[in-house]
């Protein structure tokens, strides 16, 4: 059996997504916390973010690379379909969930009205009191940046909020009335929105908590990925 360690952050939504795909598999594992930004680029010299999978000592980066991985491990039960158009649209959904999505969630979260509560959420009681204004003003600047630089990050909230309430609209009507995006099982496509909007929902955005909610469809789909992939 081989040994697996996923190093990154339960919260991350591509460490989701990989930690998800491992249960699926029921494929036994550990998972290793970052506690400093040293930690990133020791497990990753390439990029510096997370996740990255380690598996008999061989190591390997980003959430995508990771799943196709663990499919070559583990074929059964698979990350896609065997039909090649419906795997290319669970792809796809993949792709928008990792590069999309997540840049409205992003974009919302270090919102003004949601920084401070996010930087709590991921870095306050890892930060002492006396260094917690300064390290704020840092980690505000680099991590808030980025979706600014984005595009998204400069759309005003009701503005923003509407997009995304617009794109849940879009994503419940592509389900078609299924149990999971495009087949029976899920696949890569579920578990990359699974973790987008369980970060979504996490505590700091209660604005997506709410676009949520309104769609029962979407929570029981929620629910249905959650179960088929350990609870």
């Amino acid at each position: 059996m081989a040994r697996i360690t996923v190093f990154g952050a339960d919260l991350s939504p591509f460490v989701q997504k990989v930690v998800r795909a491992l249960r699926m598999k029921k494929l036994d594992f550990e998972t290793l916390e970052p506690k400093t930004p040293l930690d990133l680029r020791r497990w990753n010299p390439t990029t510096g973010k997370m996740p990255v999978i380690e598996i008999d000592g061989e190591r390997t980066w980003d959430s995508t690379r990771i799943v196709r991985r663990l499919d070559e491990l583990q074929p059964d039960p698979p990350l896609v379909a065997a039909d090649p158009a419906v795997a290319a649209r669970q792809r796809l959904l993949e792709d928008w969930a990792d590069e999309s999505l997540y840049w409205y969630v992003m974009a919302l979260r270090w919102n003004p009205g949601h920084a401070d509560a996010t930087f709590e959420q991921i870095l306050g009681d890892a930060v002492p009191s006396l260094a917690k204004p300064l390290v704020k003003r840092f980690v505000k600047r680099q991590l808030g940046g980025a979706p600014w630089y984005q595009g998204l990050g400069r759309l005003p909230e009701d503005v923003l909020l509407e997009e995304i309430d617009r794109l849940l609209d879009d994503l419940e009507a592509m389900r078609e009335g299924r149990e999971f995006y495009f087949a029976d099982r899920p696949s890569v496509a579920d578990l990359a929105l699974y973790g987008e909007l369980t970060m979504a929902c996490s505590g700091p955005t209660p604005e997506i908590e709410a676009c949520v909610a309104r769609r029962p469809g979407l929570v029981e789909y929620l629910k249905r990925v959650e179960q088929a992939t350990g609870g």
